[in-house]
């Protein structure tokens, strides 16, 4: 299974996040009261619609790329409006088996304050799993922070695995909605895209 990487999106792409449950909610048969059951394993998934871009641009690649997402994971950027671009170093797990919803980190920038939604991805033997910050934390003067995160760690990374805040991407197999949309313009073809991106695991 090979890893495809997206080129870089219009900025007039649109993402809708989409956040995947494991766990169910029990319904009683007779009327009472909802009960929701967690379980280890809730995920990401992105539903993204690129608007007409030219084909011989980059048009064709993604097309290629989405094309095989559903055997090979596709790795997409995600762009985080509106949050400061920082350097928040080189972070690393501080500990290994960590499990639940807190992360320790260090290696981070000193005294650099980690926005609260901020999208992180913990890197385990390549793979990204994908979290969203749970809350505003800075670290302290030797770059170590605590982290909130949701969802849940759904498998634990040894010691000194990497962590990436400063550019965060989601990592998963990819559908196309209703395939490609070509158009003729001039004497060039247009391209629009229509695709989901869901974390494997």
């Amino acid at each position: 299974m090979a890893q495809l990487t997206l080129p870089a999106l219009p900025r007039q792409t649109t993402y809708n996040e989409v956040p995947i449950a494991a766990g169910v909610t029990q319904r009683p048969a007779w009327g009472g009261p909802l009960l929701p059951l967690a379980r280890t394993g809730d995920r990401w998934a992105f539903e993204v619609s690129v608007p007409q871009i030219y084909a011989d641009g980059c048009g064709n690649r993604i097309k290629a790329i989405l094309a095989k997402g559903r055997l090979n994971t596709v790795i997409m950027a995600i762009p985080e409006p509106g949050l400061p671009v920082r350097n928040y170093g080189a972070p690393k797990t501080a500990m290994s088996g960590q499990q639940g919803t807190s992360m320790d980190l260090n290696g981070l920038t000193p005294n650099v304050i980690i926005p609260d939604g901020k999208w992180i991805n913990l890197v385990i033997n390549g793979q990204h799993y994908l979290y969203l910050v749970d809350g505003e934390f800075q670290t302290d003067a030797s770059g170590n922070v605590s982290l909130k995160i949701w969802p849940m760690i759904r498998r634990s990374a040894p010691l000194n695995a990497v962590v990436k805040i400063a550019d965060p991407v989601i990592e998963g197999f990819a559908e196309t909605s209703g395939g490609f949309q070509v158009r003729r313009f001039g004497s060039r073809n247009l391209i629009s895209h229509n695709f989901r991106i869901e974390e494997r695991e």
